[in-house]
């Protein structure tokens, strides 16, 4: 699948699918729907999001009126710092597919695993959820959830991740999570080749 043809698809995420929508990805025609900081339960709650370019709106109904020819989504990081139960951001995650397949019947939905992470960034205080190996049972929940609900699962650990499952450092940026432009590029080839 070409760029290009990206141009009618939404992308639902938090800041690092701002992140896709800032730098050069080559998706100058996709829709995001991208807000820093949220979870799936700000798009279930209808919450009134900040985008990127200060403007605000309900990810819903932004989602609704733009009728993407197939959406893809991005969220969690946000939400799992922190090392504690994470079934409530799995019953959100759910609620979330729910409420999309009834606003936009028919549209191909795919749900892409929570990022990688360089091993620094759960030893901060605070981010002791964003563990490799609680990513990882959390990621094998995410795709059974998109199975459930008839959604594909794209696994993003498959090109963001070195060989001990952390993020490659060269598609790092200092924080540790967010990514550099090389990542997005590799992450956006993976999209055209998985979908």
């Amino acid at each position: 699948m070409e760029r290009s043809s990206f141009s009618d698809v939404s992308f639902l995420g938090d800041s690092l699918t701002q992140g896709m929508q800032l730098y050069d990805t080559g998706l100058p025609n996709a829709h995001f729907c991208a807000y820093k900081g949220v979870g799936p339960n700000a798009v279930v709650n209808n919450t009134t999001c900040r985008r990127a370019d200060g403007e605000k709106e309900v990810p819903m109904e932004a989602l609704a009126s733009q009728q993407p020819r197939a959406l893809y989504i991005l969220l969690g990081t946000n939400v799992l710092t922190s090392d504690s139960d994470y079934t409530s951001f799995l019953t959100y995650y759910r609620l979330m597919l729910d409420m999309i397949t009834q606003a936009l019947p028919g549209t191909p939905v795919y749900v892409q695993s929570i990022t990688p992470v360089r091993p620094e960034v759960a030893a901060k205080k605070g981010h002791e959820g964003l563990n490799r190996d609680r990513l990882c049972r959390i990621n094998d929940e995410l795709a059974a959830v998109a199975l459930e609900k008839s959604c594909y699962f794209l696994n993003l650990w498959e090109v963001l991740a070195d060989e001990n499952g952390d993020l490659k450092a060269e598609y790092a940026q200092p924080d540790g999570y967010h990514l550099l432009p090389a990542g997005y590029d590799a992450w956006v080839d993976y999209l055209c080749t998985h979908t």
